[in-house]
């Protein structure tokens, strides 16, 4: 008959719960880490960022390192991710409600292009399209963190002008879609390209985006809102 061994109690606690300055600076050092990652994918590439490197630049032991991040492809869609909360927050801001549809998208098309058009953005955009065929989750991830929130809050935004009279009724998710189309065409694909062509410039940018505009509210902004009452008459 098999003996009954007692557990030791102390070995059966639970561990105490950590305090809230524990949970920060872990916190911190994560944050850390994922702006050390950043920099080093950032310019070194996916295939040429080295886990080890990064590890070693953080000062984070192996063992730690690894336990969180096990996979480049972890811890690249970590860093992807914190970019995007981080700028997402800037494009999708509220657009002021008592300005003109055409202010107001001039207003979201600057910050649009602004994010859009920076040096760590385009070099993310090539990253990720280079890897996303060998690992899909990467595409699938990038689109549900920007893209597809960038084109959910320009739908809801249509949604209330289509209700205000000053668009016309139609789907406001592919009104959203035509919008962001328009913005990127062009100057973020050249710049992906690594073709500059006075992308970099304000003057050029403003002058896109005025363009945009003209053809976005031409196809959906109403009569009336056409004959002036609602949209501002420059195009600067």
């Amino acid at each position: 008959m098999k003996k009954t061994v007692a557990k030791d109690p102390a070995n059966s606690r639970v561990p105490p719960p950590r305090s809230r300055s524990d949970l920060r600076l872990e916190e911190s050092r994560v944050a850390e880490l994922l702006d050390i990652a950043s920099q080093v994918f950032l310019e070194n590439g996916f295939a040429g960022a080295s886990m080890n490197e990064i590890a070693r630049l953080s000062n984070s032991s192996k063992t730690t390192f690894y336990s969180r991040f096990p996979t480049k492809e972890k811890l690249f869609i970590a860093v992807m991710e914190r970019r995007m909360e981080t700028v997402l927050g800037e494009v999708t801001a509220p657009l002021p409600a008592e300005s003109p549809i055409d202010v107001a998208l001039k207003e979201y098309g600057t910050r649009f292009l602004r994010f859009a058009l920076s040096d760590e953005q385009i070099t993310l955009l090539r990253i990720i399209s280079m890897e996303s065929v060998r690992f899909p989750e990467l595409g699938e991830r990038f689109y549900e963190l920007g893209p597809k929130r960038g084109q959910t809050f320009l739908a809801g935004y249509f949604q209330e002008q289509i209700k205000l009279g000053h668009l016309v009724r139609d789907d406001p998710w592919t009104m959203a879609e035509h919008l962001i189309s328009l913005l990127s065409g062009g100057l973020v694909r050249w710049r992906i390209l690594g073709l500059q062509t006075g992308t970099r410039t304000k003057d050029k940018q403003q002058e896109h985006i005025a363009g945009v505009l003209r053809v976005f509210l031409r196809a959906y902004g109403t009569p009336t809102l056409m004959k002036g009452h609602q949209v501002t008459r420059s195009r600067k």
